[in-house]
């Protein structure tokens, strides 16, 4: 069993201006740019908005899964409805529109997330899962609650599909609580606090709110990733992947193999090709 250390620490950026106007901040948790040291995650958005009302308007997607979770507030648009501590994960494969006339609540924040697909799967047909936390599995040990959206944390597995094998899990521990998740040693790894303190891997490294720390692959087996909270307990999102080790090419809502796929991909939304997610959503799962 590999004991894993975190390699790295980021912290998640002051707030700047998002898309959406005034009321609209938003910073980077996961940078572009760096895809060899962050694979299969591409990126990860830190939005929050301080009024109600409409947000953003309908847009695309190709060759690419978005997870969005929802840390506080509620987001519904025309195909549903997501409330704190809810996630959408959506498979964009051959192209998607989504966000069509989203309505968001007052103080809302979410975090949304950039997967890149296996090459097999780019291409994949679109498709939309809505995981509501009430339906998601719970592991739960001694001062350890750990909700699990996608993979598995001991007893807990979630019925989410995946094109990308990925854990995601979120973890709240008391004061002093001790968490070591199994996950596959090949996975890229990384976890955000949201609230209080741990001290993270072999080597406690210490992380607090806001704060990234990342564990890189290894080979093959399983792996543990301690995480031991500070005295005011804490609140954790762990998300682990497995690395695809491609090569892509990455223009406005969409990632590509190539410049002409991404030119397709393009062509195919213009021509208006590509099916909105609100006429596709599934049934939220249960």
């Amino acid at each position: 069993m590999l004991h894993r250390s975190i390699d790295r620490i980021t912290t998640i950026p002051p707030l700047g201006p998002g898309f959406d106007g005034e009321r609209h901040k938003a910073a980077l948790v996961v940078a572009p740019g760096n895809f060899h040291a962050t694979d299969p995650f591409f990126l990860m958005a830190d939005d929050h908005i301080t009024l109600e009302g409409r947000f953003g308007e309908a847009h695309p997607h190709a060759g690419l899964e978005t997870v969005t979770f929802m840390l506080n507030g509620t987001m519904e648009d025309s195909g549903g409805r997501l409330a704190e501590g809810d996630v959408e994960w959506m498979t964009a494969g051959s192209g998607i529109v989504h966000s069509e006339d989203a309505m968001v609540s007052t103080g809302m924040r979410l975090f949304q997330l950039w997967l890149v697909l296996p090459e097999a799967q780019r291409n994949m047909p679109p498709r939309g899962q809505i995981l509501q936390r009430g339906a998601m599995p719970v592991h739960v040990e001694p001062g350890v609650e750990a909700t699990v959206y996608s993979g598995r944390l001991g007893d807990a597995a979630a019925p989410t599909k995946n094109a990308v094998p990925v854990t995601l899990a979120d973890i709240r521990l008391e004061p002093a609580a001790t968490f070591a998740p199994e996950l596959p040693a090949a996975y890229n790894t990384f976890a955000v606090v949201i609230d209080g303190e741990v001290a993270a891997g072999i080597g406690d490294e210490q992380l607090s709110e806001n704060m990234v720390g990342w564990s890189g692959s290894a080979d093959g087996g399983s792996s543990t990733l301690t995480l031991r909270a500070g005295a005011k307990g804490a609140r954790v999102l762990v998300y682990a992947g497995q690395p695809q080790n491609i090569d892509v090419v990455a223009q406005g809502p969409f990632i590509a193999g190539s410049r002409e796929e991404l030119a397709g991909y393009y062509a195919a939304y213009r021509h208006g090709r590509f099916p909105h997610a609100g006429t596709m959503r599934p049934v939220a799962i249960a």
